[in-house]
Parts: structure tokens; sequence; C-alpha cells
């Protein structure tokens, strides 16, 4: 019933299915911006964070807590009874959610622009419910996992580049209104990728049923705080289209977006990354807490070593690579660009810390950080937004995603060793020559830099990154990662 990979096995298949699928989502991305122009890519793009919001409170930390069970447990019918339980928890919150937001989403000023966006989107939150990848991953089974999350941003992508302009044409649909009702379907196809094979495992079609109110309210306990994280999580992560949405033009907004979502991939990374790491921790924080402890050194080792270049190097070649991408249609682009690759990336290293808690069942202990950064980051943005347009969001973002990182750093700090210190400083000199070369190839085609400072910074990067590595070999699977 549970996959024997090792978790560098579970990481790799993860991370090349998502890679391939992100990439494609880049180009679906650029496509839409330009199909759509500046205004209606706004619209989509705030519908787009409005739904990720009630995807986030329907879910209510049940995939968090349902990964943590299922890895857990042993013995089929007790899986299969989790898995079913659980679902029947999501199906009840759903209900609420679509409740409530019948209630609040006429009230809301940016829903005017086309109420039909935003009702579509409300609509996900009910396949969701059946996205059983939590369940998979909890078994470890991370082919599997991996192809529901390709399905879910492959399909996607898929369908806008392959189906909007024709189902525009044939139905006379405003294309803004096609957009969500395609991701609709991905959704809903990557729950039936997922859910076909997890019935063979578990022994039983995954159907929800309700647990009993001692279950639900001892689940609803756990999953509380890591819901709250979450939620005032996605605030740092998306909060700016939100107060884009209601204090600036669509306009505005759109030039945002063509920035903000290429760099949310790293917020993705991080969030499918912990998809393989999150049961084999919970164990090791469980059974073997020095085994967890090293194995968080490393990874966290190696997840700063990548996301610093990103930072450094997305920064210093952002005006260019947003003219690349879209041309002259998106002109205020690339300053955001530059801002939020750092932000973003130290948001990111912020969430592994985060995750890091929840798999020792402290996610109580990520609130606070979070708390702070999202307030700072909704306050900055609310001041400076009226002022400074876009700009404005991304600098008031960009102080709660340093808030958080500093913050949960400082909790992390004892569990910090030598060797993972050592790797850090050896790093800092490799990112300035790095900086160097971008900066002197400045006549250059973006990728002809991004290329020549990225093979410069791996080449420096290599030699401490193996250090770390033996200093903290995985063991064998089953055992630590």
């Amino acid at each position: 019933m549970r996959g024997t990979r090792g978790v560098l096995q579970n990481i790799g298949i993860l991370a090349f299915g998502q890679a391939a699928s992100q990439a494609l989502g880049v180009v679906a991305l650029v496509f839409l911006a330009r199909h759509l122009g500046t205004h209606w890519f706004g619209v989509v793009q705030i519908g787009v964070t409005f739904m990720t919001y009630t995807l986030i409170v329907a879910e209510w930390g049940m995939i968090s807590t349902g990964i943590r069970g299922v890895s857990r447990l042993d013995d089929q019918g007790a899986v299969r009874r989790y898995v079913r339980t659980h679902m029947g928890l999501m199906a009840v919150q759903a209900l609420v959610v679509l409740t409530i937001g019948a209630v609040v989403l006429p009230r809301l000023p940016f829903v005017r622009e086309d109420p039909v966006v935003f009702w579509i989107y409300l609509l996900s939150v009910v396949p969701q419910v059946f996205l059983l990848s939590w369940a998979a991953a909890g078994l470890e089974r991370m082919t599997w996992v991996g192809a529901a999350k390709i399905a879910r941003a492959g399909l996607y992508a898929v369908f806008v580049l392959a189906l909007l302009i024709p189902l525009e044409q044939l139905t006379g649909l405003a294309p803004q209104r096609i957009v969500p009702a395609l991701y609709l379907l991905a959704l809903t196809g990557a729950a039936l990728i997922v859910g076909i094979p997890l019935s063979r495992w578990i022994g039983g079609a995954p159907l929800p049923v309700l647990p009993t109110l001692a279950e639900a309210r001892e689940r609803w306990r756990q999953a509380t705080p890591i819901a709250a994280s979450v939620i005032v999580l996605r605030v740092l992560v998306s909060i700016d289209l939100i107060v884009l949405g209601v204090l600036a033009t669509p306009e505005v907004a759109g030039n945002y977006a063509a920035a903000s979502r290429i760099i949310a991939l790293l917020v993705v990374a991080i969030e499918v990354l912990w998809s393989a790491l999150l049961p084999r921790f919970s164990r090791l924080a469980k059974l073997d807490p020095a085994g967890h402890r090293r194995a968080f050194n490393l990874y966290f080792g190696f997840v700063c070593a990548a996301l610093l270049p990103v930072a450094v190097g997305g920064s210093l070649v952002a005006d260019d690579l947003m003219a690349v991408l879209y041309g002259a249609q998106f002109p205020d682009a690339g300053p955001v660009f530059s801002v939020l690759i750092v932000s973003t990336s130290l948001l990111a290293l912020g969430m592994f810390l985060g995750n890091a808690l929840i798999s020792e069942d402290r996610q109580s202990r990520y609130v606070p950080a979070v708390v702070v950064g999202a307030v700072v980051a909704v306050v900055g943005a609310w001041l400076l937004v009226p002022r400074l347009g876009g700009i404005g969001a991304a600098f008031g973002m960009a102080a709660g995603h340093t808030l958080l990182f500093v913050g949960l750093v400082g909790t992390f700090l004892p569990r910090f060793d030598r060797s993972f210190v050592r790797t850090i400083m050896v790093l800092l000199p490799a990112l300035a020559v790095m900086a160097v070369v971008v900066e002197l190839l400045g006549d250059a085609h973006v990728f002809v830099r991004v290329v020549a400072g990225g093979v410069t910074y791996g080449a420096l990067a290599l030699w401490p990154l193996r250090g770390l590595l033996r200093t903290h070999r995985p063991a064998r699977p089953g055992s630590a990662p």
C-alpha cells in the first residue's frame, strides 16, 4: 500500500513533473496576458487570487493534517476510513464556503467588472473535495502525486493554449469567462487521475462520509492552527492583487500580475517540495529527532543555495526578462519583478521553515511570525498603492516577506549546525561573482546572461554543497530522508 522510494526519489519525481507543467504554465500565462490585454488579464488574475482564498478556507488545514495522518497509519482499513472521513469534513467545509461566498461575493468592489468570472472561480471548492493528492502523498505514492500536479497545471495550460480561442469563436462567450471554466475542468481531471488508483490502494472507492463528532472536533483542533497560518500566509503571497483590485484599476493589476504570477512559481516549488518531505519528516520528528535535525539542515541548505541566486540574478535582469516575455504591453512589470523576486525568495525560505514546524506538530509557533508579516504586508500595500501603484504593492509585500523570514530564522537559530552555517558563508562570494558576470554581460540577450550567471554560480557552489551532503548524507529509504 505504501510507497518505498527514498525521499530524494520522491522529490525528483515531483520536481520533474512540476517543472514540466510549470514551464507549460508560463507559456500559457504569457499567451493569456497577451490575448486578454492588461484590463481583462488583471480581472482574471484578481479572480484567481479570490479563488485561491476560497480554496484555502474550504480546505481548512485538512491537506497538511491529512498527509500527516495517513503517513502514520499502516492498516489498509484504517487508511480508507481516515481518507473518507477526511473528505466528509472537507465536503462540509466546501458547503459552508459556498454559502458564505454567495453572501459576500456581490459586495466585493472588483466583482462588478464581470461577476460571472468570480462565481465560476467560487465553484472550484467542489472538485477540491475529491482532489486526493494529499492521501497519495501520505502513502508516499509520489508518482501519482506528481501526475495529479502535472494534470492540474498542465491540463489547464493545454486547455488555455488549445481551446480558449476556438471556444471563444464557437460560443461567442467572452474569453475571461471561458478561462475559469477551463480551470475547473483541469481540476476535475486531476481529481480523477489520483482518485482512481487510490481506490485500489485503500481497498475501496474514496467516497466522503462524516466522522464522529469527537473525531471531527479533534481534526479541526489539529487543523485550525495550520489553517490560520496558511490563510495568513496566503495574505503574504497574494493580498497585493486584492488590494490592487480594490484601490487601483484592472490595468495596474494586470501589469503587476504579469510579474508576480511568474515569481509565484517559487512558492509552488516549496509546496511541491514539502509534498515529498512532510510524510518522512513527520515520521522522523516522532521517531528520530536527531535524524530530523540532520535532514532539516541538509534540505534547507540546498533550498537556500537554489533560491539565493534566483533572487539576486532575477533582480538584475528583471526589466529585460519582462520585455522579452511581454514586449511593450506590460511596461510596469519590470520594476515590480525586481522587487518581488527578492522578497518572494525570502517568503519561500520562510515557508520551508514553517512547514518544518508543522512536521514537528509545532504549527502554533508558525502563526505569530505569519500574522506579523501579513499585517505589515496589508498595511504597507494599502498605504503605498494609492501613492505608487503596483510598485507600492511590491514594497509593502517585501516588508511583510522579510519580517516573516527574519522571525522564523530566529525560531530556528538553535537548529542550524556548523556545516549549514559554513555552507551559507561560502555561497555568498559565489553569489557576488555571479552578479558580476551578469552585469558584465549587460548588452547580451537576457537568456545568455541568465545561463552564464547560473553556470558560474553552479561551478562555485558545487564544492560547499557536496560538503553539506557528505555531512548529512540521507539514510536508506524507510529510516530517514
